[in-house]
């Protein structure tokens, strides 16, 4: 089993690991990370105004997500899912879990990420904030930027069993299964009661459900009980408490209730 997970603006400060400057950048995506943290670099050497807009920050946090930046080949790192501190990790809740499945969860998740590509959850990683939809120098569209080079990475990350995709739409944009990933690949969509009837998608519950559904498949397959497809997911879905929506017109797409 994979989990593809979205990052999350909010992040823990510090960690123990080695900074990314301090060794060589591993693994198949080395040469286009590098490319990418040379672009932020010269990005921040630019006006801090224009350096914002470039990266869509918000005004109330630009200033301390520049300075992050400036810092990214230098300050410390931690595995990726104790770096990242969103709704959709509030719901995951990586810190509490135990060790077993901590460690399931570091080989088994997934992360997207306009900075770095793709993330083992286990995987160490600094402090920064740099969205897919950032506009980088010689870059241009960060989430743009990496479509070529994950479809030639990802595939090979998938394992051979089911694929639980709880991805945003921009990071769901970066990599789209194709050939026989996708015939493994389950987009979740998480759906709540709206306020003038029906169901659609709010954000902060959706994103909370996903977490809460992204742990209870972990906690199931460190126990014993792998998910290998739809409805695996549908029973850990209401086995932590949620209850699964009649089937839409989309086959290849769960959809859950979170309420």
């Amino acid at each position: 089993m994979r989990i593809l997970l979205p990052p999350s603006e909010a992040k823990t400060a510090g960690g123990r690991g080695r900074p990314v400057g301090a060794r060589p950048l591993p693994g198949p995506l080395a040469r286009p990370r590098a490319q990418v943290l040379a672009a932020l670099a010269t990005l921040l050497g630019a006006d801090p105004a224009d350096a914002a807009a470039a990266l869509a920050l918000p005004s109330g946090v630009a200033d301390e997500a520049l300075a992050v930046n400036r810092e990214v080949c230098r300050s410390r790192t931690t595995a990726a899912l104790r770096r990242y501190t969103g709704v959709v990790y509030d719901g995951l809740g990586f810190a509490a879990m135990p060790p077993p499945v901590q460690r399931l969860a570091g080989r088994s998740v997934l992360i997207f990420s306009g900075l770095w590509g793709v993330l083992r959850g286990d995987e160490p990683v600094p402090a920064y904030r740099v969205p897919a939809k950032a506009v980088l120098p010689g870059i241009g569209v960060a989430g743009t930027f990496w479509r070529p080079r994950l479809d030639e990475v990802v595939p090979d990350l998938l394992g051979g069993g089911a694929v639980i995709d709880l991805r945003s739409s921009d990071y769901a944009a970066m990599w789209r299964p194709s050939g026989e990933p996708a015939t493994r690949v389950i987009p979740v969509r998480v759906l709540s009661r709206l306020p003038r009837g029906g169901h659609g998608v709010i954000s902060y519950n959706s994103k909370l459900a996903k977490g809460r559904l992204a742990a209870a498949l972990l906690a199931r397959e460190a126990g014993g009980m792998p998910c290998r497809g739809i409805d695996d997911i549908a029973a850990a879905w209401l086995a932590a408490g949620g209850r699964a929506v009649e089937p839409g017109a989309r086959p290849d797409r769960l959809d859950l209730l979170a309420d």
